[in-house]
């Protein structure tokens, strides 16, 4: 084996890559959220794929403050957008929950009758705040 083989070897087991959702993975966490509560909204967008895209972007750019910060943001994000005729706090929470679950972790609330009460009026509440919450429930 050449040095330059096992280094790259090395460098390969411990780089790690993110998994973020497109701007399609968000419009399904809607049609899933609005079955999952039998809402009677159509899943329709409100906004443009381009504005979910901006929010996807937003994201990917955190990367450096950890996992946790980028599901809070979009969390956030996604609520506050309102990109969708119905259940958009509904669709952050599941995009969030998605987020973390594909990268390995989990949502301390996990059920969502118990995450409602504090994403009922998430868009009021800080980046930071929501962030801890996440990682301590």
């Amino acid at each position: 084996m050449f040095p330059s083989e096992g280094l790259r070897c090395w460098l390969c087991l411990c780089w790690v890559m993110v998994w973020y959702p497109s701007v399609d993975d968000i419009i399904c966490a809607n049609e899933i959220a609005l079955d999952l509560t039998s809402d009677k909204h159509p899943s329709r967008l409100r906004r443009s794929r381009d504005s979910i895209q901006v929010l996807i972007d937003r994201v990917i750019s955190e990367e450096a403050k950890g996992l946790n910060y980028q599901a809070a943001l979009l969390l956030w994000g996604l609520a506050d957008l309102h990109a969708f005729d119905g259940g958009n706090h509904r669709t952050a929470y599941v995009s969030a929950k998605t987020f973390l679950f594909k990268n390995g972790k989990r949502l301390r609330a996990g059920r969502w009758e118990t995450a409602y009460p504090f994403i009922k009026n998430v868009e009021s509440r800080s980046i930071e705040e929501i962030w801890r919450w996440m990682e301590h429930g």
